[in-house]
């Protein structure tokens, strides 16, 4: 007799499970089977089902949809940082936690990298700001600075926290549409 069993069934019984009956699961299916690569996570729907969970998307109802977009983006990011962190903690033994940061370059600093060098470096216009306090602080978790490179910083944002700095970068570069999202903020991709 066969049985077949969905995988996102046996992951969730995996993680729901206690360490006699993660052996067991380990024996029956393979023990790389259970294996966490927090890389793999490469989409909201992959960060649910390596949680167990199910995907979920607020509805874009009322006099204010923009907000619904904002709250979808955040719930999704948050949901895929849980999955990213796999060890059910948000910082690293230390205490620490990294968050995707992004620079903010000027129209000019733009200009004066040319239209190929940007895209080389992955570098978009913004069709909004969340923060600008002057020219030379603007913000969305990102990395300024001011005086004259004399104080450097990052803020103005939500903290969306993973437990290493890996991890962030990689939040940063394959969520980064949903990041902006998050903030309402439109890049012009190419």
């Amino acid at each position: 007799m066969k049985i077949e069993v969905e995988k996102s069934a046996l992951l969730a019984a995996y993680k729901a499970g206690n360490a006699d009956q993660k052996e067991m699961l380990e024996h029956l299916y393979g023990k790389e089977l259970f294996a966490f690569d927090w890389r793999e996570v490469t989409s909201y729907e992959k960060a649910c089902e390596v949680l167990g969970i199910q995907a979920r998307e607020f509805k874009e109802i009322g006099d204010r949809p923009q907000y619904m977009k904002m709250a979808n983006a955040m719930q999704q990011l948050l949901v895929i940082c849980e999955a990213i962190n796999g060890n059910g903690s948000w910082y690293d033994k230390n205490g620490w936690g990294y968050y995707p940061v992004f620079v903010l370059y000027s129209k000019k600093e733009m200009q004066q990298l040319g239209e190929e060098e940007c895209k080389r470096r992955g570098i978009h216009q913004l069709l909004a700001a969340a923060a600008a306090l002057d020219s030379e602080d603007a913000g969305v978790r990102c990395a300024d600075t001011s005086y004259r490179g004399a104080f450097a910083g990052a803020d103005c944002g939500f903290p969306l926290c993973l437990n290493s700095e890996e991890k962030a970068e990689f939040v940063g570069k394959q969520f980064f549409e949903l990041c902006c999202a998050c903030y309402g903020i439109t890049p012009k991709m190419d």
